[in-house]
């Protein structure tokens, strides 16, 4: 059919599909006092080809369609029509009126109907006025229609129409929520029946009664969780509203059925990412904590070693053997606070710098040994050498999440039937981490999914579905890529590949990290006396230093900055002062501003003592400053070379 515009400025072009003459000359004549009135052309088929042919052109406004045209009905040929395109308007002619027939027109899409005998130019003229006039109604119609579903089709929410009893319509969105493949599923259905079946049994009192009392009081229910049972199975959460609307020109009802499995999830990562930065805290508090006492444990211990046990008399074996002993449960203190203080940095700035493999690699096993040892054997092919760009505490995180993944893949009690092989090898410009395992493996339609949050292939309890995720992430983050095999049976291979680096990364393992010139190995070879200042606010830590720095240096302890700053600041001079960074009242961080602002060649002499910085700020200060600091705990040789090298620099 034409525009609007179009059907005011040109004819309106008449088929008339009709065998027999006489019955085409009466309908010529009863047209042709509208043709210059009207502006109406008339043109005629005469056999059902020809007219299928012309109704198929697309070039006719109109169609009076004889009943009877041999072989074929009118109401025959106009569904062949229909489906070869044509999509306007049809009147159809008979010899004898026929309330039967004209019913049938009607239900065929028949625009009109009329009796030959009675044709009159009125008539017929007012019959094609209403017929295009009907026509545009319905193709406006049908565009609405069209325009409707097309929108509700594409929404992502999931749309149902009802009336009180039965669902009317069901977009694609719902179908696919509910686990259904086709509307006829649905669709037609009775709606207590569709909620009876759909609607998790604990939510449904609450919620039909909200639904009924809505529905009665034509009034809008506002959006509320429900959980719903998918056809195919399992659980979805969703938001359902009801408001009331007029349908079809009858009152009924929208649902809006809105999915939460996507908002569930970020809420659920942003409580995991609440809570791993509430432990990452936790963890850097505690190690903090006991880093202070291990401290003056470790350094007292090597006191009574080196200088009270040579005096000790007859029992010096046994004594050493208890020494021995007391260091050796010390020291695993000291790995393991070391070890929960890398991986409580994840707030930390994260940008990639160089990182040893080997050394993060061995840390991540240490932490996964409990779970390894009663299931595999643990193989290492480690080259040397290999440096990457990462961050040491995230990708550490990513090592130890696929060691215990290979771990609990294999089943506790056969540790000589399977085994954990890591591998660290170069390739080219990069450097791939692999860990193996001869586990149970993963089904080929889990591959894909592995790295999804919350797709998890381990028993209720064990996994949430979010380890790899975050591996995954933490890896393309620094420029890497993540790669699986698996084959069921027979275990997976996971391989981890990042960008090599360009420069050799400090150990991170390294009890004393000293930037700058010189290193703690570098002791000059005649020791030097130096005057040493403590600042601590932990008091037995000062007494531990002083004990294992006074047979070579004169040492003076302090538990407040505000008085180290005062005596410094009054003249008092030290060659090294080893400083806390966190205390109370004054900082280490305060202490050494000051006297950066008000006497540099004193902030220089500062070396940190630090069991931890765990503060945005304190993380900040320690990557502007360029001071020599030292972790706690430290031993007392360490701590011996280090301070004697800084004594001899400042008196050489």
């Amino acid at each position: 059919m034409r525009s609007d515009p179009e059907q005011a400025s040109r004819p309106i072009r008449v088929l008339l599909v009709e065998d027999d003459e006489d019955d085409y000359l009466l309908t010529r004549e009863a047209l042709r006092p509208l043709g210059p009135r009207r502006r109406m052309v008339l043109e005629w088929a005469r056999t059902c080809e020809q007219a299928l042919e012309e109704m198929a052109s697309g070039r006719h406004d109109v169609c009076l369609l004889d009943h009877r045209l041999g072989a074929l009905t009118g109401l025959e040929l106009l569904e062949q029509a229909r489906r070869r395109g044509w999509r306007g308007p049809v009147i159809l002619l008979t010899s004898l009126g026929d309330d039967a027939l004209d019913h049938q027109a009607m239900e065929a899409g028949a625009a009109d109907f009329l009796e030959k005998s009675q044709l009159t130019p009125t008539l017929l003229d007012r019959s094609i006025r209403y017929a295009l006039q009907h026509a545009r109604t319905l193709e406006e119609l049908r565009r609405s229609h069209e325009s409707f579903r097309e929108l509700t089709e594409r929404l992502p929410d999931g749309i149902a129409v009802l009336d009180e009893t039965h669902l009317l319509y069901a977009n694609l969105a719902l179908l696919s929520l509910l686990g259904c493949s086709s509307p006829d599923e649905i669709v037609g259905k009775r709606v207590t029946e569709l909620e009876e079946y759909f609607i998790h049994p604990e939510d449904q009192p609450q919620l039909l009664q909200g639904l009924r009392e809505a529905t009665k009081a034509r009034r809008a229910m506002p959006p509320g969780e429900v959980r719903l049972l998918r056809k195919t199975g399992g659980l979805v959460s969703v938001e359902l509203a009801q408001t009331p609307v007029v349908f079809d020109g009858r009152p009924g009802l929208v649902r809006i059925v809105r999915d939460l499995t996507e908002r569930k999830q970020m809420q659920s990562r942003l409580m995991f990412s609440d809570r791993m930065a509430s432990l990452g805290t936790l963890a850097a508090g505690i190690a903090h904590e006991i880093n202070n006492p291990l401290a003056y444990t470790i350094a007292t211990l090597g006191h009574v070693e080196t200088e009270v046990l040579p005096r000790s008399g007859t029992q010096q074996d046994e004594l050493r053997k208890l020494i021995a002993d007391a260091q050796m449960g010390a020291g695993r203190v000291r790995d393991i606070v070391r070890q929960l203080k890398l991986f409580s940095r994840a707030d930390e700035d994260a940008r990639p710098g160089p990182v040893e493999v080997r050394g993060v690699l061995e840390t991540a096993i240490r932490m996964a040994s409990n779970e390894i040892r009663h299931r595999a054997r643990l193989v290492c092919d480690f080259s040397e050498g290999l440096v990457v760009e990462a961050n040491e505490s995230r990708i550490g995180q990513v090592f130890l999440n696929l060691l215990v993944n290979a771990a609990q893949a294999i089943p506790e009690g056969q540790v000589e039937r399977n085994e954990i092989r890591v591998i660290s090898r170069p390739h080219a410009e990069e450097v791939v981490v692999e860990v193996r395992d001869t586990g149970s493996g993963i089904p080929a339609e889990h591959l894909e999914r592995l790295f999804e949050p919350f797709f998890t292939t381990k028993p209720i309890g064990v996994g949430t579905g979010l380890g790899l995720p975050i591996c995954h992430g933490i890896v393309s983050g620094f420029g890497g890529r993540m790669e699986v095999e698996s084959e069921v049976g027979r275990g997976s291979t996971f391989r981890v590949i990042l960008r090599a680096a360009t420069r050799e990364a400090p150990s991170p393992a390294a009890s004393l990290q000293v930037p700058g010139s010189r290193t703690s190995s570098e002791a000059p070879a005649a020791p030097r006396r130096g005057r040493i200042l403590v600042v601590d606010d932990e008091p037995m830590l000062g007494v531990s230093i002083r004990r294992t720095l006074q047979r070579e240096h004169d040492v003076v302890t302090l538990t407040s900055a505000r008085e180290a700053c005062a005596r410094l600041l009054g003249g008092e001079r030290f060659d090294v002062i080893l400083c806390d960074i966190m205390m109370p009242e004054m900082s280490g961080m305060e202490l050494h501003q000051e006297l950066e602002r008000r006497s540099p060649e004193l902030a220089g002499r500062m070396v940190f003592l630090t069991g931890g910085a765990f503060t945005p700020n304190a993380r900040a200060f320690l990557e502007r400053v360029v001071n020599h600091r030292v972790e706690k705990p430290f031993s007392a040789q360490e701590l011996r070379e280090l301070v004697q090298s800084l004594v001899a620099r400042e008196r050489g």
